[in-house]
Formats: C-alpha cells, structure tokens, sequence
C-alpha cells in the first residue's frame, strides 16, 4: 500500500445555512466542472424555485464560492440579470436563495467536497474528475499527473500520448504510489513502445501488482523484455480480456480484468523460467 494519505478527508469545519442573493455568488473552475451556460440556460428556462434544491458554497477570504450545485446559480443570476424571461413571482423568489456554506476549507478540500458530493451521482467524468484535483492540488492528482506528464502522457484520447481509463490509473497511485506508477509505465513503453495500446490502464495495473508484490523478484528490464515476448499491447490486452471472462463464458468487471491482467504479467514473468517464480493468482476465488 501507498504510505502517503490520498483520502478525500475533510477536516472538521464550521458548516451554516442561510439565505444568499445568488449574484454575490462566485465560481472557480479549479474546484469543480467547467460551467456549461448553455446548460444553466436550459435549467434557467425551467426552474421551479421550490425545486432549487440547496446549492453547496465554500466561504473564502474574498467571498462566497460555488462548490456544488453551480449551473443551479448560475440559472439563478441568469433570471435575475433578466436574460432568462420568467414568471416574476420565480424571479421574486429567487432574489435570495438558501444554500449550505463551508468556511475553513482549502482548494484541495473543496474538490473533495466537490469530488465526494457527485462521486455517487455519476455526475463528474473521469477526466473532468481529474482535471478538478490537479487544479485543486489535491495531492493523489497531483502526484499522479507528475508521473504521466513524466512520461509525456495526457488524459484522454485513444492516441500514442493519451491514457484512458484514468480511474485505474489513480487506483495505482492511491494503493501502491506514484513510483510504482511510474515503473509500470516505463516496462510498458519498454515492452511494446509508444502505442495507444501500451497504455491500456488494466495492463499497467496488471504491471503495478506484480511490482509492488514481488520487489525483491522482478527486475524491470526483464520484466519489459518479457512482457515483449506476448506479443504486440493489443493482443496482450485481449488475451487479459478473454481470461477475465474465461473464454466469454461469465462476465467480467473492473477488478475481474484487474485480477485478469495481474496473472497475465505473472504468466508472462515465469515463462521458460525455472528458478524466481512468483505465484500465480487464483482469479476465480
């Protein structure tokens, strides 16, 4: 395990309720999502005031900052600002509005308030996830963004430079650590070269686990020059895919791959081998 604390802990902190005129209201896109104003035009046009919900702000030495509920807000200054034609008696109710107001917090803890808030929604991709914590300096994005841009990689994009499936990539970082992270990605390029396929976000897992569980074993340049030997990254992933659905014969998930990709490197790692192998996981345990 990571000895460094990537939790989304918040700590202690006043929490109140009161009435806001939602035009004192500001935004700072490194805590959260971008703001959509076509969005919030669409919500605007519709918006039953008795339906608003309780927008989430953080209170900041220069004001009042939207960390949940923004393009509700933004609906709001729309109305008020006369942009948005409504019934007056919805622009009258809107004049204030109640919202739930954090004080104390530092960005990093307002993108975990964010993060935590629409983590069970669904409501923030991955990317865009990511994106809030770097900007946020909450520091698993942080250090995790310091490795990929090590290795000249972005997020996104089925491309030679772009890694998809980002939350197997932080899940690397948050259980083993940003150097595990980081020569995973180095046995991979090694492996396979810079593919859109080499940095398939189960593959380098696959790599992490058997990194992290056998340190005194596997070497990482024997390690790359086996991992070459399976063949090119795609079929190398395929193959991950077939043994995490036994031959399409049950359904796989996340960790069902993950666990997959694990006894895929081990494979890998003690074929032709007589002496230093590792053990093979049951994956279907």
């Amino acid at each position: 395990m990571s000895g460094k604390d990537y939790s989304y802990d918040i700590p202690d902190h006043p929490i109140y309720y009161e009435k806001v005129d939602p035009r004192a209201i500001k935004f700072d896109p490194r805590a959260q999502r971008n703001l959509n104003k076509a969005r919030a035009k669409a919500i605007a046009e519709k918006l039953v005031p008795t339906a608003l919900g309780t927008p989430i702000l953080s209170q900041r030495e220069d004001g009042r900052y939207a960390v949940d509920g923004m393009h509700r807000v933004y609906a709001c200054q729309l109305i008020l600002a006369g942009s948005v034609l409504v019934p007056d008696e919805v622009r009258a109710a809107l004049q204030e509005i109640y919202c739930e107001i954090h004080s104390g917090l530092s960005m990093a803890n307002e993108a975990s308030l964010f993060i935590i808030k629409n983590k069970e929604s669904s409501k923030v991709g991955a990317n865009d996830e990511f994106r809030i914590g770097v900007l946020a300096g909450h520091p698993l994005f942080v250090d995790t963004s310091t490795v990929l841009e090590k290795h000249q990689l972005k997020v996104g994009g089925r491309t030679t430079n772009g890694v998809r499936g980002i939350k197997g990539i932080l899940s690397i970082v948050q259980d083993y650590g940003p150097e595990i992270l980081d020569q995973s990605l180095a046995i991979a390029e090694d492996a396979w070269g810079r593919t859109p396929d080499t940095w398939h976000s189960v593959t380098i897992g696959g790599i992490a686990i058997v990194l992290s569980q056998h340190p005194d074993v596997v070497t990482p340049v024997e390690l790359a020059r086996k991992l070459k030997a399976q063949g090119d990254p795609k079929s190398f992933k395929n193959k991950i895919q077939t043994t995490a659905t036994n031959g399409n014969t049950r359904h796989d998930g996340t960790k069902g791959r993950l666990k997959a990709a694990h006894l895929s490197v081990a494979a890998a790692w003690n074929a032709h081998r007589s002496v230093r192998k590792i053990p093979l996981p049951n994956i279907f345990e």
